[in-house]
């Protein structure tokens, strides 16, 4: 296996941030996290978005290739990564595999969940699905 390594990072604020969206937050986080990593002018292989329920609490379905796609980082690969609270290190995982196994050289691996902007009781309905019944 090759070496990896992670080049940069990025994060939005946490909180409310009342008018902004799922996509808002991914695009910022993603941008802070490609300028952080000088990777701007390089093409990207693949990305990976961890995310557990953005179609049920969002509508928002198709957000990897969203994102590659308000990334202009197409023909990049796109693929959700949804594996409950584990979604995130499942996601890092994969872009770690894909890189270490020569097929990618460069990923971006994000993340991100909008739950403030629903009633509680629909959450907990969503969030009571990772239990068994």
């Amino acid at each position: 296996m090759r070496d990896v390594a992670i080049i940069g990072s990025g994060m939005t604020k946490f909180g409310r941030l009342e008018g902004k969206g799922l996509m808002e937050l991914l695009v910022e986080a993603s941008l802070k996290a490609i300028d952080d990593g000088g990777a701007g002018d390089r093409d990207f292989d693949a990305v990976y978005v961890a995310n557990f329920a953005a179609g049920e609490l969002t509508h928002q379905t198709g957000i990897a290739s969203s994102l590659v796609d308000q990334l202009s980082l197409l023909p990049a690969a796109a693929d959700r990564v949804e594996n409950g609270p584990a979604s995130g290190g499942s996601a890092i995982k994969n872009g770690f595999l894909a890189v270490a196994s020569g097929a990618h050289d460069l990923v971006l691996v994000a993340g991100g969940e909008k739950m403030t902007h629903v009633d509680t009781s629909i959450i907990t309905d969503i969030v009571a699905t990772l239990s068994q019944p």
